[in-house]
């Protein structure tokens, strides 16, 4: 037995993140699930561009390693040539994460973006022989371009998807709905798995839950329509703010509830003062994850407009959502049956879902457990951690053969 035999399976994670915004986003335990419930014995994740150089410790499993803009990228480091060093810069990077396979036997390596981390696992890979995969986890081009920003259609980055994806042994994307766009963009459909995201049910399944009214000062008999998630636009966040003052014209039994924080949460309060509504919206901030979790089970609708791991979550409490009909909602909000799926920005039928909810508690109630059903099925951590368990055993064989 040799002595990578003895120390189990490894896997490098090569992500484009930061350790500080994760805390601050309060999902570092998202980490913790990587090594699949013991499959991979170590686990290293690594932030090629974080915001300072350190290494992490996480638990015995689980290590950080991010480079930031003290570490040594350009190997030049010309004075006042900044675009040579930024050509320069992936060279020290590549060889840092070769360096790690070798010194840590590691023997997957998984990128989380077709740009900047796909081409390093690629490049990683030919260097050492270590297979790699690239796990999408978005349509970035539609988010950048909600943003205001050009990374996701610009030419560099089109590059590097029409480079990259063709030449990944293994594509995963975390939707469905994602994979027509890998196969524009020159992705195998033979090498494509979906991997849907998936939650411990258990905290959303338990019979007693935190009351909310302690923690927020939420008003009994209240219908609470809860928004989780990062306050940013290409969430749809000033939609929200519309609904509430289109509700509060009409009655006044909701509390429209914001949790989390992000680039428009001041203008977001700001707005609700100007507009009148801060009766009727109110702003909780970041939560401990116990503590979202009780506020979903206790929302009586889930305004996930846009949703990842929050409309998930919404549904795996019970709680039906109103959701854009974009992206991925459709294959958990089944119109009518698991929530309200409505077009994009139509604030007229976003209006009439949310008022046909709070009008009917008995068939929302029938649609939150529908949804809880769908959820449980589809995105338990313990059916969706044997998807992922499939794939990294294909790229081992690749690596056998």
């Amino acid at each position: 037995m040799n002595n990578n035999q003895r120390q189990g399976l490894s896997i490098l994670f090569i992500v484009p993140s930061d350790y500080s915004s994760l805390l601050e986003k309060g999902v570092v335990s998202m980490i913790l699930e990587r090594d699949e419930g013991g499959f991979f014995k170590k686990v290293f994740n690594v932030h090629p561009y974080a915001s300072k150089t350190q290494t992490l410790d996480l638990n015995e499993i689980h290590q950080l390693i991010e480079l930031g803009p003290d570490y040594p990228f350009s190997i030049l480091n010309f004075k006042g040539a900044g675009i040579i060093n930024y050509l320069l810069k992936p060279i020290p990077i590549i060889k840092a994460l070769a360096d790690l396979v070798k010194r840590k036997h590691i023997n997957v390596i998984r990128a989380t973006d077709p740009y900047w981390c796909g081409f390093y696992a690629w490049a990683v890979s030919k260097l050492t022989g270590i297979p790699f995969c690239i796990s999408i986890h978005a349509d970035y081009d539609k988010f950048y371009s909600q943003i205001g920003r050009k990374r996701g259609t610009s030419l560099l980055f089109r590059m590097f998807e029409r480079f990259v994806l063709p030449r990944t042994p293994l594509v995963m994307p975390i939707r469905e709905h994602l994979v027509s766009d890998m196969l524009r963009k020159g992705a195998d459909s033979t090498k494509i798995r979906v991997i849907p995201h998936g939650i411990g049910m258990e905290e959303f399944l338990c019979a007693d839950f935190e009351d909310i009214q302690k923690i927020s000062g939420i008003c009994l008999g209240k219908k609470v329509l809860s928004f989780v998630g990062r306050l940013g636009k290409d969430n749809y966040v000033d939609d929200i703010i519309e609904l509430a003052k289109r509700l509060s014209k009409i009655r006044d039994d909701f509390i429209v509830l914001f949790v989390g924080d992000g680039p428009e949460g001041v203008r977001l309060k700001t707005l609700v003062k100007e507009c009148n509504l801060t009766s009727v919206v109110m702003f909780a901030g970041f939560q401990p994850r116990e503590v979202v979790i009780s506020i979903q089970r206790h929302s009586f609708i889930a305004l996930c407009l846009k949703g990842g791991f929050s409309l998930i979550e919404a549904c795996a409490a019970g709680c039906p959502p109103i959701s854009y009909n974009i992206e991925w909602h459709y294959e958990l909000v089944k119109n009518g049956e698991t929530g309200f799926l409505v077009k994009e920005n139509d604030l007229d039928s976003l209006t009439k879902a949310a008022i046909y909810l709070l009008d009917h508690p008995r068939e929302a109630k029938e649609m939150g457990d529908k949804a809880r059903k769908l959820a449980i099925a589809r995105h338990n951590i313990s059916h969706t951690s044997e998807v992922k368990k499939y794939c990294y055993r294909k790229l081992l064989k690749l690596k056998n053969s």
